[in-house]
Order: C-alpha cells, then sequence, then structure tokens
C-alpha cells in the first residue's frame, strides 16, 4: 500500500515532482507528539513546515507554495502544519495526508482546559478563546447551553467556538467546504448530511488515519506506509489540570457527544479504518 511513498529516493532533485506525505496536524489529538517522529524522519529541506496564523486557506497555500524555487519545491518529502491540507487542491505532485482522530468528547474536554490556559501569557487563536470564555464567563457547559441550536450565531461566535462543535470534521472539510455554514446541532441531522458525505468522500479519496487512542499502534502504521526508520512514542504536550472523563457530570458528557456526533462517526470511521489496515502486511 502507498509503497511508491516508501521507493522514493530520498533527497533525490532529479524527481522534481515526486510523492510527498501531507502532516495535517489537528489540534488536540497528540499532534505534537506525532510532530517530533515527523521532524525525526524528514532532515532538512525533506520536511517542509509552515505553522503559524492566517495560513488556513487554499489561496494562501497555492500563493506561498508555487512561490518556492523549484529546487526547494524538489527536495521536499513531507509537508506538516496545521492547515496543510489546504494544498490539496493545488498540489502538483502525488501525495497521501495522515493525521490522527481523537474521541470527540475527550478532544472537547482537552480543547477547553488547554485553551483556559492560555488565557494570561498565551498567544494565538486558543488564548483568544480561552479569554473570550473567560470574559463571558463560561465553563464547558454553557458553550453548549449558549450556542447549540441557536439561530443567528455572529461570524466572530462561529469563527470562535467551531472547534467544540465537531471540530476535526470542520478542519478536515476547510479546504473543501465553506465550514461557517456548518450549523450547532447535535446528532447528524439533514442539515450535516451533505458535509458528512463530502468527509468521507475526502477521506477515502487522501487520508492516512491513526487513532489519539492508538498512538503506538498508529506511528508503527504510518512507519511502515512512508518508510519511516526512526519511531518513538514519547508523549508531548498533554492538557494539564484537566479532569478525567469519569470525573464529570454524564449529562455534560453526553451534551458533548450529541453536538459532536460527526466527529464520533468520524472517529468509528478511523477506528474501523486502522484495525482494517495495520494488520494488513506492507507490498514487497
Amino acid at each position: 500500500m502507498f509503497s511508491w511513498l516508501r521507493k522514493e529516493k530520498r533527497n533525490s532533485v532529479h524527481t522534481p515532482l515526486g510523492p510527498v506525505a501531507i502532516y495535517h496536524h489537528i489540534a488536540k489529538t497528540g499532534g505534537t507528539s506525532l510532530r517530533r517522529v515527523v521532524r525525526a524522519n524528514y532532515k532538512g529541506k525533506a520536511l517542509l513546515e509552515w505553522y503559524g496564523p492566517n495560513r488556513g486557506s487554499v489561496a494562501w497555500w497555492q500563493t506561498h507554495y508555487h512561490a518556492l524555487p523549484p529546487e526547494r519545491k524538489a527536495a521536499i518529502q513531507c509537508i506538516a502544519a496545521h492547515s496543510a491540507h489546504y494544498i490539496i487542491p493545488v498540489i502538483d505532485r502525488p501525495f497521501r495526508v495522515f493525521t490522527l482522530v481523537r474521541d470527540p468528547v475527550d478532544r472537547v474536554v482537552s480543547l477547553y482546559y488547554f485553551v483556559r490556559g492560555l488565557t494570561e501569557h498565551g498567544k494565538g487563536k486558543g488564548a483568544e478563546m480561552g479569554r473570550a470564555l473567560e470574559s463571558l464567563g463560561w465553563d464547558l457547559e454553557a458553550i453548549y447551553r449558549h450556542l447549540g441550536e441557536q439561530d443567528g450565531l455572529t461570524p466572530e461566535q462561529i469563527r470562535l467556538f467551531a472547534p467544540f462543535f465537531n471540530g476535526q470534521s470542520r478542519a478536515i472539510l476547510g479546504p473543501h467546504l465553506d465550514t461557517a455554514t456548518m450549523p450547532f446541532v447535535p446528532g447528524v441531522p439533514e442539515t450535516l448530511a451533505s458535509f458528512q458525505i463530502t468527509l468521507r468522500e475526502t477521506l477515502d479519496a487522501h487520508y492516512v488515519l491513526g487513532l489519539t487512542e492508538r498512538y503506538n499502534q498508529s506511528v508503527q502504521y504510518f512507519a511502515r506506509i512512508f518508510g519511516w526508520r526512526r519511531i518513538f512514542f514519547q508523549r508531548k504536550n498533554p492538557t494539564k489540570k484537566r479532569p478525567r472523563l469519569d470525573e464529570l457530570p454524564s449529562e455534560l458528557i453526553e451534551t458533548i457527544r450529541a453536538f459532536n456526533a460527526l466527529d464520533a462517526w468520524l472517529h468509528d470511521y478511523a477506528r474501523r479504518y486502522l484495525e482494517r489496515n495495520a494488520a494488513q502486511r506492507p507490498m514487497a
């Protein structure tokens, strides 16, 4: 499977549009740990990392990627960023995207306490979200009470709080659909049906999937697919001072899961994908 990614000669400038692995780093899925593995396997100009704000658009990636000198593009074997998947519609070479998917309830709880911890000294959207929550006096339950199933949400509310409503699915769909039109609703009603269809089509066409909860197995699977020689399993950047799920009220757990039903579907899809593919023998 995907043997062309493993057999490509490393650091060769003679294949200017050779295959590339794209690491879509979804926030709060264990991605910082996986980023260290990526860096260990793609050295120097083989790795293009474009982390940073204001890069979540196809237009940004088209402009900046195609502005690279030909010899720089030719050296790239992996592209990594929170928004790296926005290159999908414009990339001019064979590629495969890989990412980790996390149980949506666990991810939402981690996200909430992570952004609240950025309130005083943090930067970026996470800190902005944390300060907004502090200013509003909202705990985790209040996010769903005030925003769930509400009509007429402002663009600013959608921008800031969308990660709490099927945030992983929104991240994957970003280059392909206007996710600002995805409603903050429980379940997967008709209003989310078209998003689910496009999500599955995108996964089937482009993604290699792992699970945060099966991190070691996922890293081993990615290593087999992409030919990584250096793998390790040390976890980095866990959210501190967050409660365990069994310490939270069951009603809150049910609410979070209901408003992240599309992410729950995504997580189950990734679980079945990993179980089906991780046990397969690599092609010769």
